[in-house]
């Protein structure tokens, strides 16, 4: 096993393509976050761009965008082994990591080190969608809207205890590209939704639905089954397979996502070591 460290996310993205368009659907958030650094749309302190290969075979990646800690591919054990290895050598301020279940349970095994955080998320997709009942009217947010769509997402960071950097330059970028929805009663807005850029493979695209996000004066109305239904036929309409990320204990997400037609794909979790 070998592994390679890359300069810059487009070297990253050219060298693992055949190994992403693979898995596509567990591998997308690498992809994702992966492009829009190469494009200019989101910047981190600092990057880390891994692969780990046999025989000049990609078998994993690991990707680190500080402050943010590592997300994590699907790959066998020993390349979990021997990335982690070089992980900690060459950023030994690495203490979270992120990935499928079993990727990441391995990795707790093997590092012997306790753990101070963790959580777990679903990846859904959407391959039939049943549309929900449609509410209100539904349209694409404009920089107007600035002030609210930014509101909403610090809530919304607060809610699900995720963390954010440069949020007001990713809000931006987002509006710029059209990809906010806001869901209106009687022109007030009750609900915000967003979509990635969509991942072109040979063969398949994929888009990620999120954030959905309704305050809570507005809840219990099917504001987010409406206008996750709507960004879901969205991206089908462009080809691509939708998918999202939900917090695994959140039985009202999950309820919703899985009425419309999303289907599990796997578990992640995430964990921060002491």
């Amino acid at each position: 096993m070998e592994v390679q460290r890359y300069q810059s996310a487009a070297e990253f993205l050219l060298a693992t393509k055949t190994f992403r368009s693979q898995d596509p659907i567990r591998v997308g958030l690498i992809t994702s976050i992966a492009t829009s650094v190469e494009n200019g749309s989101r910047t981190y302190e600092d990057y880390y761009w891994w692969s780990v290969t046999s025989d000049g075979e990609v078998k994993g990646l690991a990707m680190r965008t500080v402050p943010y800690g590592y997300v994590l591919s699907p790959m066998p054990e020993i390349a979990i082994q021997t990335l982690y290895s070089v992980i900690s050598e060459n950023d030994v301020t690495a203490k979270e990591f992120a990935g499928p279940k079993t990727v990441i349970d391995f990795l707790e095994e093997i590092s012997n080190a306790p753990i101070v955080e963790e959580e777990s998320e679903l990846i859904y997709q959407n391959n039939s969608l049943t549309p929900a009942t449609s509410i209100g009217q539904i349209r694409t947010g404009t920089y107007e809207d600035f002030d609210l769509i930014f509101k909403w997402m610090q809530e919304f960071m607060k809610e699900t205890s995720l963390r954010s950097f440069n949020l007001e330059t990713m809000i931006r970028n987002t509006i710029e590209s059209g990809r906010y929805s806001l869901l209106e009663i009687s022109g007030t807005p009750v609900c915000l939704g967003g979509n990635s850029d969509i991942q072109r493979f040979e063969g398949i695209s994929v888009a990620r639905v999120g954030p959905i996000y309704t305050p809570i004066e507005h809840r219990k109305k099917g504001y987010a089954s409406a206008l996750t239904s709507h960004i879901t036929a969205k991206l089908q309409s462009m080809g691509a397979v939708a998918t999202l990320y939900t917090q695994a204990d959140n039985p009202t997400s999950n309820k919703i996502y899985q009425e419309i037609g999303y289907t599990l794909v796997d578990q992640n979790r995430r964990i921060v070591f002491a």
